[in-house]
């Protein structure tokens, strides 16, 4: 009755669908604030606050009055090369005039350039020493001359050294962009400033580092993806339907549709982030528009394609836009409704980007449904029977010569509808012999399958490894890497917090329970894999203490006494009650194993502990301990989508279809289809990617809602004609007729989807290749596989008895008997050909 009445009021007033959406874009656009200022950045910002290691963090900021956890940018000095006796080249203090030494350029040239730079700019105070105003983003550098702490940022080797510039501000925070493109600009080693004035000395070479640049080139890559992706999928789609449709208005039409309804999706979520109604971060915008371009053109292309057949049937063009909209709207909606529930279970995770994108995915979807059924079928209405040129479906309208010509020998080529019998032929075959069919097919899709399951938790949570080897940071990295412990420039932190009348940390017997539990620990630094421990006890670290006398050593902490408030805290109302541990780990800090080893140290942590701390609050804090709260919530995250995207899917599969079990089967093969294309893109991966560290985390997650969300509508538009096949034919020739019928619609569809997913694959991010990929593979092997043989297989031997008494608990209907006989496909069948276009 709804969508009966929205066809008569757009079939009677469809000049003016285009002037709403037009002045409704027009209003939105000049109300909307700028995309990038309404979104958030940060990956550990969006687990919930009850995390430890936010916990940990909220602790720290409170107990130190200087934040040392906040970003850094590091620039990295080092020598290249090998000398004579095997070692790595060191970094020269003499040389000869004009040359400087090394160390003559680090101190005269590029430190003070770096100073000069950051004052020019503002972005550190003229006393940053002792300014305590927040308002600057840098705030203090640290360098190797620098008493005390300044050891550490030489490298042991002595062939490189760093110069760490601290910041105020988080690691993806966009106020850090201007700061490090003026740094990169500086000591660029092929384009820089310094090497065009040719200051830096031969064979020294520069680096930038730290988590603000790789934050930076995160953000960066997450908005060039964004934008390349659109334009790809743009791309895809108009070769895509103009190849289905060999008309460029059906090409065109649908696209228009759905550009208009991404942009007011888009211009919708940011006027609500700005209101505080709905939070946005980095990188949603990705998900939102591949997700809108795949589903909306299929919402079109099936309204499209009722349309031709509406006219083919004789009616005009005012009945055959009201009649489409009335038979095939409440498919779409139920269609978008699906998927709707499906993405929206997101909303239920436990981290806070999940959530996140299944709220703004499924509000665009609701958007981009409305533009199928309203703005398409008036844009229909606006070209008449000219929207299939050059095939007019009537011959009242005529097409001169030229290149889409109907005389024109590609057209007659595509006039002939070569693949015009293949549904009916795959129909045809299965009623002889279903079982096999549906037997060889599972048989073959079942390794990949168990590859799925077996590896299923082989995920890589770097940072570094989402992007291509030849970004800044990822070269920085590299070369910190190879000077310095994996875990130099981010340790595990253990922060110890004391009761108010507890041990006090500044004084010698605080610094002796600190010196004992230092000990411990690294007389177990094989077991919790360590490279250094770095304390109050020992402020440069202990390998810089092993070997000298008590004498030195004494002499060393002494030296180091000025920086106690990096180790001990000094905010009130308790200073001193607190104290950190920086463990540097041997293997990479996103690693397995360096999570594994955090795991293990936390569990034996407490027994390690001096009798006089055992009351300390015991937090950790680091980049290893906010991956594994990550891959802890991610984890609980899938589980829990994973059983409520089933759950809400087959809620509404059984609303629809009234009949338990065929909805059960319905969700088990798109289950079964998502298992198939994880091991598949796994195997891929492995085989193509050296030294593969596993999927980005976020592909399982991401691939099994929207896959289980959208699958399942191509089963949806099958089963419901097959029911109103079997209205009129017997049960069994009712699904292979349904089958013959959509078969060349649904499988453009599904062309399309898949094409418009593989435009992820033209982005710089790691993780959204793998998703493009695994995603685009998915759509097919639902669309080519799953929905063309497993479904109507099944259903085929149900409606033909071959299930027996067991029938009726499968989904069987009434009237399907207990046969012996094979029913062969009649003349009839034999005929049936796809009313839609087949590609």
């Amino acid at each position: 009755m709804v969508f009966r009445a929205l066809g008569q009021f757009v079939a009677r007033y469809w000049w003016l669908m285009p002037v709403i959406w037009i002045a409704v874009y027009i209003t939105l656009r000049l109300a909307a604030p700028p995309w990038s200022e309404v979104i958030r950045d940060g990956e550990f910002a969006y687990l919930p606050a009850s995390s430890p290691s936010l916990r940990g963090e909220q602790e720290f900021n409170e107990v130190f009055k200087d934040n040392f956890l906040q970003s850094n940018i590091a620039v990295v000095a080092r020598r290249r090369g090998i000398g004579p006796d095997g070692e790595p080249l060191k970094l020269t203090e003499t040389a000869e005039e004009p040359l400087r030494s090394d160390y003559q350029f680090l101190d005269e040239v590029l430190i003070p350039r770096i100073r000069e730079l950051l004052l020019e700019n503002d972005w550190i105070a003229a006393n940053a020493d002792s300014a305590e105003d927040d308002s600057h983003v840098v705030a203090s550098v640290a360098t190797h001359s620098d008493s005390g702490l300044g050891e550490l940022l030489k490298s042991r080797d002595g062939s490189a050294v760093l110069v760490l510039i601290n910041l105020r501000t988080e690691y993806q925070e966009k106020a850090n962009r201007p700061l490090i493109t003026a740094l990169d600009e500086l000591t660029n080693p092929v384009s820089g400033t310094l090497r065009r004035e040719r200051l830096i000395p031969p064979g020294l070479d520069l680096y930038l580092s730290g988590s603000a640049v790789v934050g930076n080139d995160l953000r960066q890559a997450a908005e060039d993806s964004a934008g390349s992706t659109h334009i790809a999928t743009v791309v895809l789609v108009v070769v895509l339907l103009v190849l289905i449709y060999q008309a460029p208005l059906l090409a065109i039409i649908p696209l228009i549709t759905v550009f208009m309804s991404v942009r007011i999706s888009l211009f919708l979520l940011s006027i609500g982030a700005e209101a505080g109604a709905v939070d946005l971060f980095n990188g949603i915008k990705i998900y939102i528009i591949v997700v809108m371009y795949g589903a909306g053109i299929d919402y079109c292309m099936f309204l499209m394609a009722r349309y031709k057949e509406e006219l083919d049937n004789g009616k005009d063009l005012n009945t055959a836009i009201g009649d489409s909209i009335h038979h095939v709207g409440s498919a779409l909606a139920a269609s978008a409704g699906t998927t709707m529930v499906g993405l929206g279970m997101m909303v239920f995770a436990e981290f806070g980007k999940f959530r996140q994108a299944g709220a703004a995915m499924s509000f665009s979807l609701l958007i981009v449904l409305l533009g199928s059924i309203t703005l398409t079928p008036a844009l229909l209405r606006l070209f008449g029977r000219y929207a299939f040129w050059p095939r007019v479906p009537t011959a009242r309208f005529s097409v001169g010569p030229s290149l889409f010509s109907p005389t024109n020998l590609v057209s007659r080529i595509l006039a002939s509808n070569v693949t015009r019998g293949f549904w009916t032929q795959i129909a045809a075959r299965l009623v002889q012999a279903p079982g096999q069919w549906w037997l060889i097919t599972v048989a073959a899709m079942l390794p990949f399958a168990l590859v799925g399951v077996l590896l299923q938790d082989w995920l890589t949570y770097g940072l570094l490894s989402e992007l291509p080897n030849n970004k800044l940071s990822v070269r920085g990295a590299r070369a910190v890497e190879d000077h310095f412990p994996a875990g130099h420039a981010a340790p595990v932190t253990i922060l110890l917090v004391q009761p108010p009348d507890g041990v006090n940390f500044a004084e010698p017997a605080g610094t002796g329970r600190i010196a004992e539990l230092t000990s411990e620990l690294w007389d177990r630094r094989e077991e919790f894999g360590l490279a250094d421990i770095r304390t109050v006890s020992a402020p440069l670290g202990v390998l810089r203490l092993e070997g000298l006398s008590v004498f030195d050593r004494r002499g060393a902490v002494f030296r180091a006494a000025r920086y106690s408030n990096y180790y001990v805290s000094d905010a009130a109302p308790h200073p001193s009650s607190a104290t950190r541990l920086d463990l540097i780990g041997d293997d990479s800090v996103f690693s397995h194993e360096s999570m594994e080893r955090l795991d293990l140290l936390e569990d034996n942590i407490r027994e390690l502990l001096p009798s006089d701390l055992a009351d300390s609050e015991v937090y950790f804090i680091g980049p290893t301990a906010s991956i594994r709260d990550l891959r802890a919530v991610t984890g609980r995250d899938r589980i829990r989508i994973d059983i409520l995207v089933l759950a809400g899917v087959f809620a509404v599969l059984v609303l629809l279809l009234r009949n338990v079990a065929i909805s059960a089967y319905l969700i088990g093969t798109v289950f079964f289809s998502f298992l198939v294309t994880l091991g598949f893109t796994y195997v891929v991966f492995w085989l193509f990617t050296p030294d593969f560290p596993g999927l980005d985390w976020k592909v399982p997650i991401f691939l099994f809602t929207i896959l289980v969300a959208i699958g399942e509508d191509y089963n949806i538009y099958l089963v419901t004609r097959v029911r109103e096949e079997q209205a009129r034919l017997s049960p069994v020739r009712g699904v292979t007729s349904a089958l013959a019928k959509t078969g060349g619609i649904i499988s453009g569809c599904g062309v399309i989807m898949a094409g418009t997913f593989s435009s992820l694959t033209f982005g710089s991010l790691t993780g959204m290749v793998q998703l493009g990929f695994a995603l685009a593979c998915g759509v097919l092997l639902d669309t080519f596989i799953v929905r063309p043989i497993l479904v109507p297989a099944y259903l085929i031997m149900l409606n033909r008895g071959d299930f027996g008494d067991a029938g009726r608990w499968l989904g069987a209907e009434a009237h399907a008997v207990r046969s012996t006989s094979k029913e062969k496909p009649t003349s009839d069948q034999k005929n049936i050909a796809p009313t839609e276009p087949v590609p």
